[in-house]
């Protein structure tokens, strides 16, 4: 196998989100070894929220694997939990909040990156 295809995810390590308190991101592949997308882990704790914002020329695409919210994409909303799987097309506003007692993680791909 060749080297630089594959990531061991767990040694990696979470960083607030810049922009959302109670957010965090752990990076999984960035543009630098894809430059067709990145793929990221997102925690958001109980009660946080990643509020309406827009992506101008990514499509963000999310999966659930822990905890429940309720997401937002644009005039649809739905309460999301593990296995759910959503998306946001470009200049579409988004939001997520987490309305469960323990966080909420998902796998979120950009594409193209940020």
């Amino acid at each position: 196998m060749a080297a630089g295809y594959f990531f061991d995810t767990a040694g990696g390590e979470w960083k607030p989100h810049p922009r959302f308190a109670g957010a965090f991101v752990l990076p999984l592949i960035a543009a630098a070894h894809n430059p067709g997308l990145t793929v990221s882990l997102v925690r958001l704790m109980p009660g946080a929220a990643l509020p309406v914002h827009v992506h101008q020329n990514s499509i963000e695409t999310f999966y659930v694997l822990r905890g429940i919210g309720v997401c937002r994409v644009g005039e649809s909303e739905c309460k999301i939990k593990p296995g759910w799987l959503g998306y946001a097309p470009p200049v579409i506003e988004h939001s997520i909040r987490n309305t469960g007692d323990e966080p909420l993680e998902a796998i979120s791909i950009f594409n193209p990156p940020l």
